[in-house]
């Protein structure tokens, strides 16, 4: 996990080194899960309905971001043909 300590030293050495101004804000969420869904049309509807809350990662992969436990499970029962995964198996290079 990283500090805001870390943080802020990562900012002044940006600064140092690439004499560009960096700054970090906190996100409001504290856990991300994949998702994914048999049906792609079911997937496409839920992409489409929490599209604030939605990311995707390095490959393009929908990622949920949850502020906390009780927002993932509330969801989780709201879309019971939805898959959240804690880890994504890389594709093959």
């Amino acid at each position: 996990m990283v500090g805001e300590l870390q943080l802020e030293v990562l900012a002044s050495r940006i600064e140092a080194e690439y004499s560009i101004t960096a700054g970090f804000e906190a996100a409001p969420y504290e856990t991300a899960r994949w998702v994914q869904a048999d049906d792609p049309a079911r997937l496409k509807a839920f992409l489409e309905a929490n599209r604030g809350t939605m990311a995707e990662d390095r490959d393009g992969a929908p990622v949920y971001l949850a502020r906390n436990s009780w927002e993932l499970d509330y969801t989780r029962r709201e879309w019971p043909d939805i898959r959240f995964a804690k880890t994504r198996e890389q594709p093959e290079v």
